[in-house]
């Protein structure tokens, strides 16, 4: 299991990746939401959220074909985390924190 917890405009983002599924959560969340492999509703509950959630976060989730080809690709949970990384950087977010099971990870 492998925690990664970013920065967004101020607002601080949580990925958690486990047994090749990854999970979100934020402090207007307040709960682990899968987000991939995609769930069918996840876009739909944050336009249904009456701008409680941003839409600037239906972004952060909109997946290319390439980017689901990449990620079923991934053999380890360390490789998802290393896609989620890189594409988090590329959508302007910054890494705090990297943690797993193994123990901390240096922030580079």
């Amino acid at each position: 299991m492998i925690k990664l917890q970013f920065s967004y405009n101020k607002e601080m983002m949580f990925f958690l990746v486990k047994a090749k599924e990854v999970y979100y959560t934020d402090r207007k969340w307040n709960a682990w939401i899968r987000c991939l492999p995609p769930p069918k509703d996840f876009l739909l509950t944050i336009q249904k959220s009456r701008n409680r959630l941003p839409a600037s976060l239906a972004e952060l989730f909109e997946y290319t074909d390439e980017e689901l080809k990449q990620y079923a690709e991934a053999g380890t949970e360390d490789q998802i985390a290393d896609i989620i990384v890189k594409d988090a950087r590329g959508k302007g977010l910054r890494l705090i924190s990297r943690l797993s099971d193994e123990g901390d990870r240096a922030v580079s």
